[in-house]
């Protein structure tokens, strides 16, 4: 490690830069926006890519330099239809099962009209303990959203 790391400092940049870039492990950064009606349901998208799994939270992949605010509010609005007046960070996550980094988002006030469109066939409210089934990692943020909601509701 010493030899490499000796190696490493005589590099120019563009090619320390190059090196980074090959060997760090890289992980995308998703946002998610949770949404409760006033019956206190939880928002789910029915997705029309997931075949075992259909159901899930409204959400998609950062753009790169995009604000991940802004990423939430235009993934909603792309596949609902629907925009949000308040968007509160809930947690942040490092997901053990993919590889990858979740934002999820307390969304309100929502206002607009669902549109189904190629990514989401329909969307629907579902009581917190009576949710369809989710794949693996999804399952894991839709768990620890249960538990931070309930937390919030203990704390009000």
């Amino acid at each position: 490690m010493r030899y490499l790391l000796f190696i490493w400092r005589w590099l120019p940049a563009p090619l320390q830069r190059l090196g980074a870039f090959l060997i760090r492990p890289r992980f995308p950064v998703a946002v998610a926006a949770v949404i409760l009606n006033t019956q206190g349901q939880l928002l789910l998208c029915e997705h029309t890519y997931r075949r075992k799994h259909p159901w899930g939270l409204p959400g998609g992949v950062i753009k790169p330099g995009e604000d991940p605010v802004e990423a939430v509010r235009r993934e909603l609005r792309e596949e609902t239809g629907l925009e949000v007046e308040q968007v509160a960070l809930l947690f942040v996550e490092n997901s053990t099962s993919v590889r990858h980094i979740g934002i999820v988002y307390r969304c309100r006030g929502v206002r607009g009209e669902f549109v189904p469109n190629d990514e989401v066939a329909s969307i629907r409210y579902f009581d917190t303990h009576a949710l369809p089934g989710f794949f693996p990692a999804q399952a894991e943020t839709i768990a620890r959203i249960i538990q931070a909601l309930e937390q919030d509701c203990d704390h009000a």
